[in-house]
């Protein structure tokens, strides 16, 4: 008998963004199940000589015990050490681990470096989406995270949320010209890791939410990263760390080392296809409204740029 070729998965559920529908509980369910506590521990990444420290702490304190530096402690080993000296057995089993336990619990707009982190993490250890395997629980729960209930009131983003807060005076900025952190983490991770047939699903439901500051930080974001998402020519580690801003926690560790474009051209093809009908129908719609928030207009309209994608 000849040896049968190999099929691509049946399609997933693909994603949706909707205002107020956080994680997939069920799917973090699932991801804990398949990823229980190993049984070998995990070390540093960074060390001299034969004295390496190991993180004793992840086997004796519950996820949800563990501290905000204990956390970013691990996962900045993790993503730093795979980053940089490859796949290691105990990174890798202790990231399966922690990723959904994390998810579960990090949800607050408060923890979203955490959130950051991860997004970074995954990143590193999965460059290439592999079409064998699914993305499917990982979209539904990492890349849900900002759409979930505690960002969102009445289809409109919570703005005491987002950058640091509101200004403490009306003297202040807000820094609107800058996107925020974990959405570009979001928007990234959704855009590398989704099938190219639900990328067109995906944009539509961005494109189907109304708030002016959301329309303000989408239409920004595609014009500070054009270089990614579009050209495909850099990495998130390029975007630069002046204002005005699209990175995130520990951006500087995704760059030429992954060995591959960010975006594969499948996927920058379909976002492209999906966003170009989009910008033409409601591109002047969309400035119009974020004009008429008068913070919105000093800060975010000088940076929006039009997007020709003819």
């Amino acid at each position: 008998m000849g040896k049968r070729a190999k099929r691509e998965p049946a399609p997933g559920p693909g994603l949706t963004w909707q205002p107020g529908t956080g994680p997939d509980p069920q799917a973090l369910a699932r991801m804990q199940q398949a990823a229980p506590m190993p049984s070998v521990l995990m070390g540093e990444a960074w060390f001299m000589g034969d004295d390496r420290k190991m993180f004793g702490y992840l086997r004796t304190t519950a996820v949800d015990q563990l501290s905000d530096s204990q956390i970013t402690e691990a996962l900045w080993e993790i993503a730093s050490g795979t980053s940089s000296f490859g796949h290691m057995d105990e990174w890798d089993d202790w990231f399966a681990y922690l990723l959904p336990r994390l998810i579960a619990i990090k949800q607050a707009p408060s923890e979203r470096e955490t959130i950051e982190m991860l997004a970074t993490a995954f990143f590193i250890h999965y460059p290439v989406r592999i079409h064998d395997w699914t993305y499917d629980e990982v979209l539904q729960t990492l890349g849900q995270v900002f759409m979930g209930p505690s960002r969102w009131r009445d289809g409109r983003l919570i703005l005491d949320h987002l950058f640091n807060g509101p200004p403490a005076s009306p003297h202040e900025t807000w820094g609107w010209w800058d996107v925020c952190s974990e959405l570009s983490a979001s928007l990234f991770f959704c855009l590398k890791y989704l099938h190219p047939r639900d990328i067109k699903a995906w944009v539509d439901s961005i494109f189907a939410i109304g708030d002016p500051h959301w329309r303000a930080q989408i239409l920004l974001w595609l014009g500070q990263t054009r270089q990614i998402w579009d050209a495909g020519s850099a990495f998130p580690a390029d975007l630069g760390s002046q204002a005005p801003q699209a990175t995130w926690s520990e951006t500087y560790l995704l760059d030429a080392r992954l060995g591959a474009p960010f975006i594969t051209g499948e996927n920058r093809c379909a976002f492209t296809e999906a966003l170009r009908p989009l910008l033409a129908l409601h591109l002047d719609d969309w400035r119009e409204s974020i004009a008429q928030v008068d913070y919105l207009a000093l800060e975010a309209l000088p940076s929006i740029i039009d997007i020709d994608l003819a």
